[in-house]
């Protein structure tokens, strides 16, 4: 008779996520037993991690770029207004309110 095993146990050889999640704090000591792990993503205080972790609801990759890093590097379709004429900007050109304010998306802010 054959067995089929879905999401079994994880290998401990693999690392813990917490080494590429934006929400971690790690310490690392001079042994290999020597590590501080707290996670910021589960409270604003930060709570201690005692063990490798394989999954998180919490988990934010640092590798990739943030919203607001794509947004700065990002070319922007400005429709026109009375002062200026429809075209492309620089996100990291745009100010705070026409970057949080929905109704940029509809050309209703004026110069």
């Amino acid at each position: 008779m054959r067995f089929k095993v879905h999401n079994g146990t994880q290998s401990n050889a693999e690392s813990s996520m917490c080494s590429t999640c934006r929400n971690s704090a790690i310490v690392r000591g001079c042994r290999l037993d020597e590590e501080i792990v707290v996670c910021r993503g589960l409270s604003m205080k930060g709570i201690r991690i005692t063990f490798k972790v394989s999954s998180c609801s919490s988990y934010s990759d640092q590798r990739l770029p943030t919203y607001m890093e794509l947004l700065e590097d990002a070319w922007v379709l400005q429709p026109g207004t009375k002062r200026r004429p429809p075209g492309f900007v620089r996100g990291s050109e745009l100010r705070d309110k026409e970057i949080w304010s929905p109704s940029s998306l509809l050309g209703e802010i004026d110069d």
